[in-house]
């Protein structure tokens, strides 16, 4: 019997030490790390974010925020092809992600408003912009047009979080409960993020590379700690008052969802539609929640043309 309590006492500590083993297993973002980048660096209030413009200056700024795990590189395409119809545009990765710092904050839509807010500052581009904000991306977007209005044109949302809950019980477990849900998540998201990587693979992605660079994620120090706290702060409520605000507001908004799409399901659509019954809404039917690599080219003459402009003014 005391054979066994000493193993216990033993086996307990090396269990809840694991995910920090883990975490200094991976590697931390430095300098030498970001030779790699191909963007630029702007240094913030709460750490450096990696950023790049793309397009010509003069044309119609538009500013993507990207969701939940991948960083800004999933906008390539889409930043490219917005570009040759003479937008100008800003991708960037948020805090903990890609190349950007991992400041130890809770990551509520507010704290990555602010980072938005201080890049654009930073970067000195004034006047109204296009935001668009892609899965978790949308929770930012949405937050800044409703806390800034003077500084939005108007929305696109592509793949919106923050309009119904579409975490799995033990995600949402995690998320609300500190100390044992950290270690949980810690233990279990690295593998099953590599697994659901794999399993979406798209040949039709017109970012080639996204899949590697995704993974490479896992192998950086703050990543998973990010994640985690981008699914407490941002995720867990939805921001139907930011939507109705904005519809108070007349800001134009146009959502696109991607028909098979199991992360955030294109049920939600009517949801939008009651609280922003002017919200713009369109459906690429084969799509699935990669859809900013998987149809770039579409999204771009979506988001360009006339028809789905309509009194975006």
């Amino acid at each position: 019997m005391s054979y066994m309590l000493g193993a216990i006492g033993v086996a307990l500590p090396l269990l809840a030490a694991l995910p920090g083993i883990g975490e200094l297993r991976r590697r931390k973002l430095d300098n030498s790390r970001r030779i790699e980048a191909t963007g630029q660096f702007a240094r913030l209030s709460l750490g450096d974010t990696h950023y790049s413009l793309l397009g010509p200056e003069t044309g119609e700024l538009v500013v993507c925020i990207h969701g939940l795990t991948a960083p800004s590189v999933v906008f390539k395409a889409l930043a490219r092809h917005l570009a040759a119809e003479g937008k100008r545009v800003l991708i960037y990765d948020l805090y903990g992600r890609g190349y950007s710092d991992r400041p130890h904050a809770l990551q509520t839509p507010a704290f990555l408003t602010r980072q938005l807010h201080e890049l654009l500052s930073a970067l000195q581009l004034q006047g109204p912009v296009t935001l668009l904000g892609y899965s978790l991306g949308a929770t930012v977007a949405v937050q800044f047009a409703a806390e800034m209005p003077e500084r939005v044109s108007r929305l696109v949302l592509l793949a919106p979080a923050g309009i119904e809950s579409e975490l799995s019980p033990i995600v949402d477990w995690t998320a609300q409960h500190r100390g044992l849900g950290d270690w949980l998540f810690h233990m279990v998201f690295p593998k099953a993020h590599r697994q659901n990587v794999f399993e979406s693979s798209d040949s039709r992605s017109e970012v080639p590379e996204i899949d590697r660079l995704h993974l490479a994620e896992l192998d950086r120090r703050g990543y998973v700690r990010s994640v985690l706290s981008s699914l407490r702060g941002c995720l867990q409520e939805p921001q139907e008052a930011q939507h109705r605000r904005i519809a108070g507001l007349g800001i134009p908004v146009l959502a696109i969802w991607g028909g098979q799409d199991q992360m955030v399901r294109a049920g939600t659509m009517e949801q939008l539609s009651t609280w922003n019954p002017h919200a713009e809404q369109r459906l690429i039917e084969d799509a699935w929640h990669g859809i900013p690599h998987t149809h770039a080219s579409e999204l771009a003459r979506l988001i360009c043309a006339k028809e789905a402009l309509r009194g975006f003014g």
